[in-house]
């Protein structure tokens, strides 16, 4: 356990709302070392924390991240009349307090403005950059190698093979895939394993317990207390 990468998914979003400064700060409370988040890119080109492309879900706005100003999107509530955050309000939360997993989504121009902030913050070695995109993982290291990045997938079909093409150091799967001969065989092609829930999940700490024994490298929870 020593080595545990213990991982507050989206902040600790089991108690505040997901991916604002609140929630971040409770994971810190919780001891967390690893904080993920979301980005996307604002229509002047700043990186904001969400997870979706669109505002519905987790605001009182509409319609496309994309299509807003950074001014504008501060305007809106992202729960309990919490702002939503940029990456680097997030990156100074974290300081010496805990590294940073920060997951690309769609948008491939993203990538870039990502890889300058965490230049600018010198955080190369505090963060992990994680996607289901395969393509965007190949760039961070082609732009940076010495910066650890994740391959996400939901089931591990072909999944050690993507992650060596994409030169990942970590590979993230959805929990309910997980068995322990695919963590030995992960393993064996030096590759770090983690899981993660979905965002309205909340699994037991003896569920927790029983994946981690099987050799885990790591969790993301909601409710990241062990």
């Amino acid at each position: 356990m020593k080595d545990f990468i213990l991982i507050g998914h989206r902040g600790a979003c089991y108690y505040k709302p997901e991916n604002t400064l609140s929630s971040f700060r409770y994971a810190l409370k919780l001891n967390c070392k690893y904080l993920e988040c979301d980005v996307h890119l604002t229509k002047d080109k700043k990186l904001v924390i969400m997870h979706d492309k669109t505002l519905e879900r987790t605001t009182n706005g509409r319609g496309l991240v994309k299509n807003y100003t950074l001014k504008e999107l501060k305007r809106l509530d992202a729960g309990n009349k919490e702002k939503i955050p940029t990456l680097q309000e997030l990156i100074d939360l974290a300081k010496n307090k805990a590294s940073l997993v920060i997951e690309l989504k769609e948008d491939k121009n993203a990538v870039n403005e990502v890889l300058k902030l965490i230049k600018k913050n010198k955080i190369e070695d505090k963060v992990i950059i994680v996607s289901f995109y395969h393509n965007y993982l190949r760039k961070v290291k082609k732009i940076n190698p010495k910066i650890n990045t994740a391959l996400l997938v939901f089931k591990p079909l072909l999944m050690i093979e993507r992650a060596k093409f994409c030169k990942s150091d970590l590979v993230g799967i959805y929990y309910r895939f997980l068995n322990k001969k695919l963590i030995e065989r992960t393993h064996k092609r030096n590759l770090k394993i983690f899981a993660y829930e979905g965002v309205e999940e909340n699994l037991s700490k003896d569920k927790i317990k029983k994946l981690i024994n099987l050799g885990l490298d790591g969790f993301a929870l909601n409710k990241p207390i062990l």
